[in-house]
C-alpha cells in the first residue's frame, strides 16, 4: 500500500509574504519503500523553509498573530516530512554499511574455502537480505559461482528482545556452503591453465587466433558426460573444468567455465550466458567472448555433439569438431535456446563468417575416420 509522503502546500506563504516565490501547490510525492523516500529530491523544500525561518527572524514586523501562526506551522510541517526523508537516508547507510560489512566476512570465508563460519551481524535486517548478501558475493566472482558453489543453508539467531516491530535484530548467521571441488583440485586446474596458455598463446595471436586454439582444444579434450547419479565424472565434478581436464568428461557448465578459465588468461574478455535448450528444455550456459571489439557468442558444449553413427567403429571419433556456434549473433544463436535476460550479458549484434568447415566422417582404406 502507497503511502503518502511530503503532503505539503505553502501556497498560503504567497498571501502571507510577496518575498518569497513559491508555488501554489508543490507536487506530492508517493513512495512504496524506504529506498524511493530516501531518494526524494527535498532541495527545493529545504531552501523554502530556510527562508520563511529567515523571515520569522528578520521581518518580524510582516508576520504577526494568525499570520504568524500559520508559518510556523507550515514551517514545523516541512521539518518534519523532511525528517522523514532524513530518517530514510540514515537507515539506508546503516543498512549499506551492515551489509557491507556482512558481505567482505563472506568473501573472505567463501576465498578460504570455508565450508561453515558464523558472521556476528548485530544488527536490525531479515534471513532474505543475509541471503541476498551472500549471493552477491558469491557471482562477484562468475567463475567461481558457476564451476565451484553448489549450495548453502543459512541459519540465522534472533534477539526477540531487540525486535521492534517490523524491524528484526539478527545476532547471527551461519553459513554451511557446500562446493564441489577441493582447492587443491581448483590449484591443479588453475596451474594446468597457466602452463596451457604459455605453450599454446602467443603474443602475435589475434583474438580470434586464441578463441580458435581454446574452442578446438576443449572441444577435442572433452567428451559430454552427464556422469554418475552423484554428478561424479571420473572422480570429479560434471560441472567443474577438472572433469574435462582430468576425468571422464563433463557438462556444459565444464565446457563455459573451462572456455572462460583460458580466454581469462588469453587476455580476452568472457562473460557467461544463460537460457534453457529449446531441444531439450534443460538449462544451458555458454559464453560470450569480445572479438576485435565486438561481441559473440560461442558454445563449445554444442560444438561437441554427441555422435550417433551406426555404419561401424570411428578410429578418431574425439577429433570431431563442429563449428556451428562459433562466434554467432543473438539472432543465430536463438535458433536452439532462449536467452535468460541479464544486465551483465552484452548483446551479440553480428557473426563472423570463419569460412571453418565441421569435421566429417569418411570412409579410409576401409575405416571409418573423422576428417577436418
Amino acid at each position: 500500500m502507497k503511502k503518502k509522503l511530503l503532503t505539503v502546500s505553502l501556497a498560503a506563504f504567497l498571501a502571507i509574504s510577496p518575498v518569497i516565490d513559491i508555488p501554489k501547490s508543490t507536487p506530492t510525492a508517493y513512495a512504496d519503500s524506504l529506498e524511493e523516500v530516501a531518494q526524494i529530491d527535498t532541495s527545493d523544500l529545504e531552501s523554502t523553509t530556510k527562508a520563511a525561518k529567515y523571515l520569522l527572524v528578520h521581518a518580524p514586523n510582516t508576520f504577526k498573530g494568525d499570520k504568524r501562526a500559520y508559518l510556523e506551522r507550515l514551517i514545523k510541517e516541512s521539518e518534519d516530512l523532511l525528517n522523514i526523508v532524513y530518517k530514510a537516508r540514515s537507515q539506508i547507510e546503516a543498512d549499506d554499511n551492515l551489509n557491507t560489512r556482512i558481505k567482505n566476512i563472506i568473501r573472505s570465508n567463501l576465498n578460504n574455502r570455508n565450508n561453515e563460519f558464523t558472521v556476528n551481524v548485530n544488527g536490525y535486517t531479515t534471513a532474505s537480505q543475509i541471503q541476498n548478501c551472500f549471493l552477491d558475493t558469491a557471482k562477484e566472482d562468475w567463475y567461481f559461482f558457476y564451476s565451484m558453489y553448489v549450495r548453502t543453508n543459512i541459519k540465522t539467531k534472533y534477539n526477540p528482545k531487540k525486535t521492534k516491530g517490523d524491524k528484526i535484530y539478527v545476532e547471527s548467521a551461519t553459513f554451511n556452503v557446500s562446493y564441489r571441488e577441493d582447492p587443491s583440485v581448483e590449484k591443479k586446474v588453475e596451474d594446468f591453465a597457466n602452463n596451457w596458455v604459455r605453450e599454446n598463446i602467443n603474443a602475435y595471436d589475434s583474438d580470434f587466433d586464441k578463441v580458435l586454439k581454446i574452442h578446438d582444444f576443449i572441444v577435442t579434450k572433452n567428451q559430454y558426460n552427464k556422469g554418475d547419479n552423484n554428478s561424479i565424472s571420473g572422480g570429479y565434478s560434471i560441472y567443474h573444468p577438472a572433469s574435462i581436464l582430468y576425468g571422464n568428461g563433463g557438462v556444459c557448465n565444464a565446457y563455459a567455465t573451462l572456455f572462460d578459465k583460458l580466454a581469462t588468461k588469453s587476455g580476452l574478455d568472457v562473460r557467461y550466458a544463460t537460457g534453457t535448450s529449446k531441444k531439450t528444455g534443460e538449462a544451458h550456459i555458454w559464453n560470450m567472448v569480445k572479438v576485435d571489439g565486438n561481441w559473440y557468442n560461442i558454445d563449445v558444449t554444442y560444438d561437441d555433439p554427441t555422435i550417433t553413427f551406426n555404419q561401424g567403429d570411428i578410429e578418431n571419433i574425439e577429433d570431431f569438431i563442429s563449428y556451428n556456434y562459433f562466434l554467432k549473433d543473438d539472432n543465430e544463436i536463438v535458433k536452439s535456446r532462449t536467452i535468460d535476460r541479464d544486465g551483465n550479458r552484452p548483446q551479440g549484434i553480428t557473426s563472423i563468417d570463419t569460412g571453418l568447415k565441421s569435421s566429417t566422417i569418411q570412409l579410409i582404406d576401409g575405416s571409418y575416420k573423422v576428417v577436418k
